[in-house]
């Protein structure tokens, strides 16, 4: 385990999440607005969107138990691989069947990749750095949600296969790029690490994280479709305006975190990323929308490290593969929900009833962070 945080392995590590989110997320902006070009409705399209998070929720302990057994560098390769085949696929067909092929067998390639990478994070940097390396380690979402949509949507409307082949070939890389990484992965194994679903010290998190997802579903997957529906034209910016101020906090986190202690800091955050969703509910214009972008970006930016570091920060380090897999698991769960049941809701009763429920979740989630997580917090 090298001594400093900005380690080479490390630095790598952080690019290739980067790139390997880029590619996941270029994918899931667009799917839901791929489906219905394909003749797909808003429901249909949000079950394209929840295949693949049911496909990563469903392998996510697979891939926790070998990673803790076996080994991490290999399954972030194979998650690689498997992303790369499923973004190809997509290069031979267009049908709705393909999609969901598709989507499936990306989703078990990115729960591969992520668990494993996440893990391989945790192993490499200081224990007394681990908050920190976790919230720097965040930003390779945040970059991603920054560049992923508005690159997406622009390929795509030069064609679904040049997006493919970008998706592909980004994926094709970033295996190799992880290759590069390299330190003794062998003393965080234990070959007798039993199969489990779920690590125990990780499920007040994974408890929290749940609703979180939910709302990050009707964001990740529904704006583009909510700014169509709207005549908003800056849907696009609306994921770099987030980012920005997602990452702006992301590298603050530890001080506000030292300043305010994580509980305190936690709620301010949820009752900042409620009025994101409550302005949502109600944007009929580019100015509001951006409102709410920035509002989102600091609410998902103070909270989800939060959750992530109370995640595997009590486990064994040889369950810290099985810590990561229930956390993202969770996550997973929350996402396939949001995906399939904001469809339903947005088409049955509009945008403006998705994101008011949302907000009232967001009110939900706060009492679980208060019930099972925010006591054993340090």
């Amino acid at each position: 385990m090298d001594k400093s945080l900005l380690s080479k392995n490390y630095v790598v590590a952080v690019v290739g999440a980067t790139l390997f989110y880029t590619a996941a997320y270029m994918a899931n902006a667009v799917c839901g607005k791929y489906a219905i070009s394909l003749g797909a409705s808003n429901t249909v399209s949000g079950f394209a969107v929840a295949v693949f998070t049911l496909a990563s929720f469903i392998s996510r302990p697979l891939w926790g138990w070998v990673v803790d057994r076996y080994s991490r560098r290999f399954i972030s390769l194979l998650g690689g691989v498997m992303c790369f085949s499923a973004s190809l696929l997509l290069v031979f067909s267009n049908t709705i069947t393909t999609l969901f092929v598709s989507r499936m067998v990306f989703g078990r390639g990115y729960s591969a990749f992520s668990t494993a990478s996440a893990t391989v994070i945790c192993d490499i940097v200081p224990e007394s750095k681990l908050s920190q390396a976790i919230s720097v380690y965040g930003v390779t979402g945040v970059l991603a949600g920054a560049v992923a949509p508005g690159l997406a949507l622009w390929l795509f409307d030069m064609g679904h296969i040049l997006l493919a082949v970008t998706v592909a070939a980004i994926t094709a890389f970033v295996p190799l790029l992880f290759l590069m990484v390299r330190y003794n992965e062998k003393q965080f194994l234990n070959p007798q690490t039993t199969f489990a679903i779920w690590e125990k010290t990780s499920l007040p998190a994974a408890y929290t994280i749940f609703f979180f997802a939910l709302s990050s579903a009707s964001v990740n997957s529904f704006i583009p479709v909510m700014a169509q529906e709207r005549n908003i034209a800056a849907d696009g910016v609306f994921f770099l305006v987030s980012a920005v101020f997602m990452l702006v906090v992301r590298f603050i986190n530890t001080r506000l975190t030292d300043s305010l202690g994580p509980q305190k800091l936690f709620y301010i955050a949820d009752i900042i990323y409620t009025a994101a969703f409550l302005i949502l509910a109600v944007t009929h214009n580019n100015l509001f929308l951006m409102l709410s972008a920035a509002l989102y970006g600091i609410g998902a930016g103070v909270i989800h490290p939060i959750v992530n570091t109370a995640a595997v920060s009590r486990c064994n380090p040889e369950k810290r593969g099985l810590a990561t897999a229930t956390f993202m698991m969770s996550q997973d769960l929350g996402m396939t929900a949001g995906a399939a049941s904001w469809g339903y809701v947005s088409e049955t009763f509009g945008f403006t009833a998705v994101y008011f429920v949302v907000a009232l979740l967001m009110l939900v989630m706060m009492y679980v962070f208060y019930r099972f997580l925010s006591r054993i917090l340090k």
